[in-house]
């Protein structure tokens, strides 16, 4: 009987280090991939693998920006839905990943009248392919689905700050398999989907509004403004030319 306790206490105590000793390496090999794929630090707050389940629960991932202030990208919660042995193989087969609570952070500027902001940046490293995986490992996710996007857009230089709730995604076979949808191609449609939308409903708007400042701005008074300083400054040429013949 006291070898049969042993034996179980043995096992829960070899289970419940092998979970926590796990989960902690393939968090920092997940983060490691990210950061690498995408050429951008990447931070998981928190990582738990249920292996009985096949399930696992991120918490608060984020995606640093690169040549910009803040993150760029940060997930609140993640719920995937795996074969836990496809784990340790080099062929992981994931049932679904849910994302819920993602806030994209938009910041631009202007350089040389070209506008410069942090997800064009994205969209280009994913062309160019100047991040790199340094794993050997596939996966393919049979379903994806994306909800509560948030997106922020900040540019201090032009006084623009606004916010813009998107639609939730779905998305089926995304990965890096023969049979995947490129999860880069995903990610960068998704970047250049971002860009139009700033444009369409942030930037024009902002114009829109300043040319309408401009539009309504009184003729007569502008005409009555410039007539005047051009009356102060012919008074001071007269004075002046006053005191030479002098």
């Amino acid at each position: 009987m006291k070898k049969l306790i042993f034996l179980i206490v043995l096992i829960v105590v070899f289970y419940g280090i092998s979970e926590f000793v796990g989960d902690r390496i393939i968090k920092g090999i997940v983060e490691k991939n990210i950061s690498n794929s995408l050429d951008r630090e990447t931070n998981i707050e928190n990582l738990k693998i249920n292996y009985l389940k096949g399930e696992a629960i991120a918490k608060n991932i984020k995606l640093n920006n690169k040549n910009f202030s803040n993150d760029l990208l940060t997930i609140e919660d993640v719920y995937v839905k795996l074969k836990s042995s496809s784990i340790f193989s080099n062929n992981i087969e994931i049932y679904s990943v849910d994302l819920k609570g993602i806030n994209i952070s938009y910041f631009f500027n202007l350089k040389n009248a070209k506008i410069n902001d942090n997800v064009r940046s994205l969209s280009k490293t994913l062309k160019e392919g100047s991040g790199k995986s340094t794993s050997t490992k596939y996966f393919n996710i049979e379903k994806l689905t994306i909800q509560n996007i948030n997106l922020s857009v900040n540019s201090p230089e032009l006084k623009i700050k606004d916010q813009i709730s998107l639609n939730n995604l779905e998305f089926k076979n995304v990965g890096n398999t023969q049979d995947s949808n490129n999860y880069k191609d995903i990610i960068r449609d998704f970047a250049n989907q971002t860009i139009t939308t700033v444009k369409s409903k942030v930037l024009k708007g902002n114009i829109q509004e300043k040319l309408e400042v401009i539009k309504n701005i009184d003729e007569d008074l502008i005409k009555k403004t410039i007539k005047e300083k051009l009356n102060i400054n012919k008074d001071q040429l007269k004075d002046k030319l006053k005191k030479l013949i002098k």
